[in-house]
């Protein structure tokens, strides 16, 4: 597939019709949620089958959607006092349009490949853009666009409200709820009030020596497993009798049955910290599937509204700074053995999305190579069935392939 790249610019807002008056602010802090979270571009891909809007549409439409969520037109930077905003300058979000010279049918399934990499315009770090579009479309029609959002702007939560957002503003009907912009609404306690362990869950000391796991085999491939509906009922109807844990990831690295591993569990809302559990592999891979469940069940339910004011607390405390503490969530990490992250995207609006032709055929998480690192998303075939994106070690990935749908 050879993707030939045509135009690049900057789509600005289009304030048109739109009073101006209520964000004539120059910036706007970032939360201390958004400084603790992945400082990196976040990549997602979707299909439509023809008839879709044209290009010049669906840029006029992401106009209008940036005039309600003009953040993401903006840049990251500093205010006076040197503290992270985002500078509501407007300069834009790139905007690429691009054809292919075969027809969607021809590359599809789309399976976790770098060729994905050629749907978006690139993913350097550092890249100016919080948000990046590229439109390519096939010889029979169709459109792929690939979508990239700064983590530190939005979650997943608020990354496909935008989309729906630009959807409903490219076919010309009301944005609805609109976003909130106030980042600065969570202050600390006076005096604080640390009451949890926020030192190896949020934040961790600056290693000053490389884990043993730093020389682990960067040849990472990722794997796409579908589950059906049925099987993920049997799963949890086996969970429920107390089956014996059937941990695909642990036993397709065969750990030392006394390595703890950290599970990162992202059921994210808006502004809301992961939920983090540690564990040793031999009570993962022994116990029952509900001792993991359970374990994971604890974990969030720990993360409740008395967790946020002492997470919050500890931030604004000065520990960090003085501590030389770095947040944990560090993209630069392309290992995590023998730590899990987990993001779910099940119960995110992406496939409403709809620029005038219909829902998309297809979304997926574009291809990021980072072990460990799982994505969790509702299938296109919209029957409850889901699929999961595992990056692993390619010496693992046989045994993991054996034993991913195990459950007897």
């Amino acid at each position: 597939m050879k993707v030939k790249k045509q135009i690049s610019k900057l789509v600005k807002p289009n304030y048109e019709g739109k009073d101006l008056h209520s964000t004539s602010s120059n910036n706007v802090p970032l939360s201390i949620f958004d400084t603790l979270t992945f400082d990196t571009q976040v990549a997602i891909i979707y299909t439509f089958h023809p008839p879709t809007p044209s290009n010049t549409t669906i840029e006029k439409g992401l106009a209008k959607a940036l005039a309600e969520y003009r953040e993401w037109a903006g840049r990251l930077g500093e205010d006076t006092d040197g503290k992270p905003v985002i500078l509501l300058n407007d300069k834009g979000v790139r905007f690429v349009e691009s054809t292919v010279d075969c027809t969607l049918e021809e590359y599809i399934p789309f399976k976790p490949s770098s060729t994905l990499l050629t749907l978006h315009p690139p993913l350097e770090r550092g890249m100016e853009e919080l948000v990046q579009v590229q439109l390519t479309r096939f010889t029979c029609g169709s459109l792929a666009v690939g979508f990239t959002a700064h983590h530190l702007v939005a979650d997943g939560q608020a990354t496909s409200k935008f989309l729906v957002a630009w959807g409903r503003a490219t076919r010309g009907v009301h944005l609805g709820p609109l976003p909130t912009h106030d980042r600065t609404i969570f202050h600390p306690r006076d005096p604080p009030q640390i009451e949890f362990q926020h030192r190896g869950v949020e934040y961790e000391p600056m290693k000053k020596k490389p884990s043993v796991y730093d020389d682990c085999d960067p040849d990472v491939v990722v794997h796409k497993t579908h589950y059906t509906k049925e099987f993920l009922m049997k799963l949890k109807s086996k969970a429920s009798a107390g089956h014996p844990n059937l941990t695909a990831r642990s036993r397709a690295f065969s750990l030392t049955s006394g390595e703890r591993r950290r599970r990162r569990v992202d059921f994210t809302r808006w502004r809301r910290p992961k939920s983090g559990s540690p564990s040793q592999v031999k009570s993962l891979v022994s116990e029952p599937i509900q001792y993991a469940a359970r374990l994971i069940h604890e974990a969030i339910a720990k993360v409740d509204g008395d967790y946020f004011r002492s997470f919050i607390d500890f931030a604004n405390s000065g520990a960090v700074e003085k501590e030389g503490l770095v947040t944990t969530a560090d993209m630069t990490k392309l290992v995590l053995c023998p730590n899990l992250e987990v993001d779910s995207w099940l119960r995110f609006p992406f496939y409403d999305l709809d620029f005038g032709g219909g829902c998309p055929d297809l979304f997926m998480p574009t291809y990021s190579p980072v072990e460990g690192m799982l994505f969790l998303v509702p299938s296109f075939v919209g029957d409850g069935s889901i699929d999961v994106y595992v990056p692993l070690h390619e010496k693992n990935m046989t045994t993991f392939r054996q034993i991913c749908y195990n459950v007897d």
